[in-house]
């Protein structure tokens, strides 16, 4: 699980919660909301320093990864074991839906029509990219492996809303509401369209799918 991205006193606030007698139960629904969000969006939105995820190019210009910080003084990526420089022969791009965060990452110049173009993969001599013939078709598992921070420097407004809704919602569940939990083969799950609607407009709008292998 990841790291909160709303808190109890943001819940308490939201729902109008003043005693403590349920301050268990909500700090645990901040933890259990900010997951569903995540898994639902297939994004990172907590801040976590420090981590290492990869990727596997498969041999295309740009992949979709998971969210890292448009800047980050800390970050190493390297791809094949050579370090890549950013700016130089690797680009974090940032997303249009938060341009503080980047979940696109491009391998080398899109015109491949550039002269010198493939000096952007170290290894352009062993593949032989300069070959005219060759094409982007291939690529070696797990060869892009990006250290540093994951998550939002600043959590978008919608984002936070919506998470709280869900929070709400969530707390109203457990407190005897109406029911819209089902059994499954793995435990308690929710049903995507019985939950807030904002939370449902949020999910779609941020929605993602990356090239990940491993962490």
């Amino acid at each position: 699980m990841g790291v909160p991205f709303i808190t109890l006193a943001e819940i308490k606030t939201f729902i109008g919660k003043t005693g403590t007698d349920d301050d268990v139960l909500i700090a645990s629904i901040a933890s259990n909301a900010s997951a569903m969000a995540e898994r639902h969006t297939g994004r990172i939105f907590g801040v976590q320093s420090n981590t290492t995820y990869r990727y596997s190019a498969d041999g295309q210009n740009s992949i979709t990864i998971h969210d890292h910080p448009y800047n980050d003084t800390t970050r190493t990526v390297t791809w094949n074991g050579a370090t890549l420089v950013e700016g130089t022969n690797v680009w974090f791009l940032p997303d249009r839906r938060n341009q503080d965060v980047s979940i696109t990452v491009q391998m080398r110049p899109y015109n491949t029509n550039v002269a010198g173009w493939y000096k952007v993969d170290p290894q352009w001599w062993d593949k032989n990219l300069d070959n005219p013939r060759w094409s982007l078709q291939s690529g070696l598992p797990n060869d892009l492996v990006i250290v540093g921070t994951v998550g939002h420097p600043v959590i978008a407004g919608d984002v936070k809303q919506a998470t709280l809704e869900l929070a709400a919602y969530l707390y109203a569940q457990t407190k005897g509401g109406p029911s819209s939990f089902t059994e499954t083969l793995q435990g308690t799950d929710i049903i995507l369209t019985s939950l807030p609607r904002p939370y449902q407009d949020m999910v779609q709008s941020w929605r993602i799918r990356t090239a990940v292998v491993d962490i």
